[in-house]
């Protein structure tokens, strides 16, 4: 081991009680893919699991594992893949495999093999096509991986083509470790992308969005953005954004990696600008809570482009902080639109306005976050002689606005406010 990185020679020392139960039962174990690619690059780990594949069959793996890990999982068994604990590190051990994708089909056809080699010709990149032999530290690169990674060159062990029909969302990955590891794709593996835009409808919506959220969350993804443009994937991912150079897309991942690194923030800096609404967010398949943080977020963005147009009254801001979805505050809001700014080149005062507004109001009325109502339900039952139903929710309503446009009120006095307003709204009816 003694050509390794030190870093990858520890995770390999760290992991002999599973290498020494592997070779006991004549089996051979590897790391690979991007526990081997970052050591070798010298890159910090950011994964708590660390890749391993083997010539043992799933069951043998279990049984292997059964009684040396603290924690056994078995989702992926049917596409080879065993995950367990073992002395608190997390390993996702997978036997050597073949997979194709049906021309129709979304889910993989596995086929188990026996030979590593023939395993790190399914890989994506030659990058992953990497494997290090946990006995003695030997490199397994039979597609020079390491060379490509000094080289910053990003090419497919098998051709781009059949490697890219096999599984399509390879193409997506391009974009990532384009932009992530600065590597350069090969002219054959652009051209690939190009010519197989068709089978990204084999694809699930599900898969796609991890992979763009992946892409969105590295720390300057513009020149991923800006590949998937040039190759007209960006629009067939993303029909929203088809109209976009690969300068605007370019400009677009700059301006998500403005802002924090957070999902929901990231992906209304990159949709905002075409106007996305909750709606098209949901050919992404996002859940309830992640569609309400991007549409929160989104609709600040002609706030962030028209500084100095907003004040900051009392009502303007209780009616900033009712809007603030669980699990947020306020100042999220507030910083993503500073963030905005920046590379919009925009200036303004406002927010810095708001934000001690905010303070201020918060130090008056603490029940700003979640104010109190003014009256209850059955208070508003009692003054105003209705029964429960609809027009309760109405009258609710009114006072939630009186409250966000005046703050506290006597109970009295928002009693005298709701029947004054009643009697106007019947008469206004007639």
């Amino acid at each position: 081991m003694s050509d390794l990185p030190p870093g990858l020679a520890g995770v390999i020392r760290e992991a002999a009680p599973l290498t020494e139960r592997f070779t006991e039962a004549g089996y051979r174990l590897f790391f690979v893919g991007g526990v081997v690619r970052d050591h070798l690059l010298g890159r910090a780990r950011t994964e708590n699991d660390l890749d391993a594949t083997t010539d043992a069959r799933p069951p043998a793996t279990k049984e292997l594992v059964r009684d040396l890990a603290e924690a056994v999982w078995t989702q992926g068994e049917r596409f080879g893949t065993i995950g367990c604990t073992v002395n608190g590190q997390i390993y996702e051990i997978t036997t050597h495999r073949a997979e194709a994708y049906d021309a129709a089909s979304r889910k993989p056809v596995v086929s188990f093999g026996d030979r590593i080699e023939d395993d790190l010709a399914r890989r994506d990149f030659t990058i992953n096509a990497i494997a290090v032999d946990l006995v003695d530290g030997t490199l397994v690169d039979p597609h020079h991986g390491r060379d490509d990674l000094a080289a910053r060159v990003l090419r497919t062990p098998l051709d781009p083509e059949v490697s890219f029909s096999e599984d399509p969302l390879r193409m997506l990955r391009a974009a990532r470790f384009h932009a992530g590891y600065g590597l350069v794709p090969t002219a054959e593996l652009t051209v690939a992308i190009s010519s197989l835009l068709d089978r990204m409808a084999i694809v699930s919506a599900e898969r796609i969005r991890d992979e763009l959220q992946k892409l969105l969350l590295i720390d300057a993804p513009a020149r991923g953005f800006r590949l998937l443009a040039d190759t007209g994937l960006l629009g067939r991912v993303l029909p929203e954004l088809a109209d976009l150079t690969a300068d605007d897309a370019a400009e677009r991942g700059g301006l998500a990696s403005a802002v924090a690194n957070d999902a929901a923030a990231r992906w209304a800096a990159l949709l905002a600008p075409s106007g996305i609404s909750a709606g098209q967010l949901g050919s992404l398949k996002f859940s309830g809570a992640l569609t309400r943080d991007i549409v929160w977020f989104a609709a600040a963005f002609d706030w962030a482009r028209s500084p100095g147009e907003r004040t900051p009254s009392s009502p303007a801001v209780r009616r900033l902080a009712a809007m603030v979805p669980n699990g947020r505050e306020l100042g999220d809001l507030f910083d993503w639109i500073e963030a905005i700014r920046r590379p919009l080149g925009l200036e303004g005062d406002d927010v810095a306005a708001f934000r001690r507004a905010h303070a201020d109001l918060l130090a008056m009325e603490p029940d700003l976050v979640d104010p109190a109502a003014l009256l209850t339900g059955e208070a508003v039952c009692a003054i105003l002689g209705i029964s429960p139903g609809r027009e309760v929710g109405v009258a609710m309503k009114w006072l939630r606005d009186l409250r966000i446009e005046e703050g506290r009120i006597e109970q009295s006095a928002a009693a005298d406010r709701l029947v004054k307003w009643w009697s106007e709204r019947d008469h206004e009816n007639g």
